[in-house]
């Protein structure tokens, strides 16, 4: 009897990774903050970026305005979850086959 072999095919690996992926604080939001000075003197306001998960940046979704760009920077962060899942899907498959 031949003995068969037991794989995961690369789209449900790639899923899985996408799903893990998704979840990492690896993503980039642009921060606003308007900083008044108590003189009276005016206020400034300072631009930033900070790491997050992809869920906090769609929960900010309604702080958004136009100027934001926010469909830009949700499509940046998702081709980076596509990155990251396909860098841990594929060296996560060639695993798996080794290994079953």
């Amino acid at each position: 009897m031949k003995a068969r072999s037991h794989w995961i095919p690369l789209p449900v690996v790639f899923v899985i990774a996408l799903t893990i992926a998704a979840l990492l604080p690896l993503y980039i939001e642009q921060t606003t903050t308007h900083v008044m000075y108590a003189d009276g003197s005016g206020g400034t306001i300072e631009w930033g970026w900070k790491r997050c998960t992809l869920r906090s940046y769609c929960a900010d979704y309604r702080y958004m305005r136009e100027g934001n760009r926010f469909a830009k920077w949700l499509g940046v962060d998702v081709a980076l979850a596509l990155g990251y899942a396909s860098i841990i899907a594929v060296p996560l498959n060639l695993a798996i086959r080794r290994w079953l």
